[in-house]
């Protein structure tokens, strides 16, 4: 009777420490995807990349070329007039524990001014994978983890239960 006892709360207690430990990774979730999106609205892309999924920057030919790889393209688009005005989370849509790493999906809005009287509106979704060893999450927008072309090059054996809804995007007034 003792230990079945003891037993019932030691799996009681590892079943509370582990609850625990799934909100504090939600909370850290949140709170490095806030990062990525004000290092986006900033245009500091050193911060961003320390939050991007590695195999995204392997892709770009590595980190000092995606560096300036994002430069030009975001210098490119400030000549044109267009500017990225604002890069925030909403909330946290899908958290899982699948093929032995942490995962979550963030939905976020982005704002884009395309001219004096135009900007787009974008809801879209960053998919998250945590890194334990970094106590790190990295985050690849989630339109990629939909595309199976780009996806195959990151990621091959990713097999995912989460939700990924498609990107929405609308022309606001300024």
């Amino acid at each position: 009777m003792k230990r079945s006892i003891l037993l019932i709360l030691l799996l009681s207690f590892g079943l509370t420490v582990t609850a625990q430990t799934e909100d504090e990774l939600k909370s850290l979730a949140i709170a490095q995807a806030k990062i990525a999106c004000e290092a986006t609205e900033n245009s500091d892309y050193e911060t961003l990349f320390d939050y991007t999924m590695p195999e995204v920057l392997e892709l770009m030919g590595g980190r000092e070329s995606a560096l300036v790889m994002m430069g030009e393209t975001m210098k490119n688009m400030e000549n044109q007039g267009i500017s990225i005005t604002s890069s925030e989370v909403i909330e946290m849509t899908g958290f899982a524990y699948e093929q032995d790493q942490y995962r979550c999906v963030i939905k976020n809005k982005v704002v884009v001014k395309m001219s004096p009287e135009q900007s787009t509106q974008s809801i879209s979704h960053m998919f998250g994978v945590y890194n334990p060893e970094l106590n790190r999450w990295y985050f690849i927008e989630g339109a990629q983890v939909n595309n199976e072309a780009i996806i195959g090059m990151i990621l091959p054996d990713l097999k995912t239960s989460l939700n990924i809804p498609p990107d929405e995007r609308s022309m606001i007034d300024n």
